[in-house]
């Protein structure tokens, strides 16, 4: 058997033995792939090369390669978690963490223009994507806004809840990004160590009347989560272009 012969063999058993492993799954090591494949450590490394740079395997401390998650890029549209990530063709699935009416902190009246101590609904969902968790989203709405909102609204997309429950059309927010360390707690709701790389998204939501709605500040995986911006150039227009050569 040739090399190259070789090489494409070993492809073919790292293809088969990929579509078996969860995404995640640390790859055997080189001892055993060797052993299993019948080839040498080089003629390996040559056909782990490929998967890597296609970037269904990743490589991490150690010379460990594991089964690569792949990316799950939003655009920065105004759009549900729930809606985003169904029009990908992916399953969304919400697991409710805390439900409750406190009174407002000195922070959130001004927010979503309530009085103080007034009382607000205080929600933490985890979010999940065809069952992997990629975000945790704290949120707050004032109790007199949505009074009969229940823990069964929120297990889907709050967007269509509110305009079809409460005739509330989110139609503009404002929001801020930034990296994010994350407390004992976030780590433990994430199930990851402290040195996972996190993004916040900071969001106010106002409706139709441009009233503010709701506050949110979603926690998401930068390993797992990109969010994708288009930048277009604000051209001048063609009447505004000075056309004189210059001698």
């Amino acid at each position: 058997m040739t090399t190259e012969t070789a090489v494409i063999r070993a492809k073919e058993n790292l293809t088969g033995l990929l579509s078996q492993l969860p995404q995640g799954e640390r790859h055997p090591g080189e001892r055993v792939l060797v052993k299993d494949f019948g080839v040498c450590r080089v003629t390996l490394r040559r056909a782990v090369n490929d998967p890597i740079s296609d970037e269904k395997l990743e490589r991490r401390a150690r010379p460990e390669t594991y089964v690569k998650r792949p990316m799950i890029s939003s655009e920065s549209r105004l759009k549900s978690f729930t809606r985003e990530i169904q029009e990908r063709g992916q399953h969304p699935s919400t697991k409710l963490i805390l439900f409750k009416c406190v009174k407002a902190n000195k922070n959130v009246p001004k927010q979503l223009s309530i009085r103080e101590r007034e009382e607000i609904f205080v929600i933490t969902r985890l979010q999940f994507v065809d069952e992997m968790l990629v975000a945790i989203e704290t949120l707050k709405i004032s109790c007199r806004a949505m009074p009969t909102l229940t823990d069964k609204d929120l297990l889907g997309s709050l967007y269509d809840t509110f305009a079809d429950r409460f005739a509330i059309r989110i139609t503009n927010a404002r929001a801020s990004i930034k990296v994010h360390f994350l407390s004992e707690r976030e780590q433990e709701l994430l199930q990851i160590k402290s040195d996972v790389p996190c993004l916040i998204i900071k969001m106010l939501d106002r409706d139709q009347n441009d009233n503010p709605v709701m506050t949110a500040e979603c926690i998401y995986r930068s390993d797992l989560y990109e969010l994708q911006i288009p930048v277009i150039a604000n051209m001048p227009e063609l009447g505004s272009i000075d056309t004189k050569r210059v001698s």
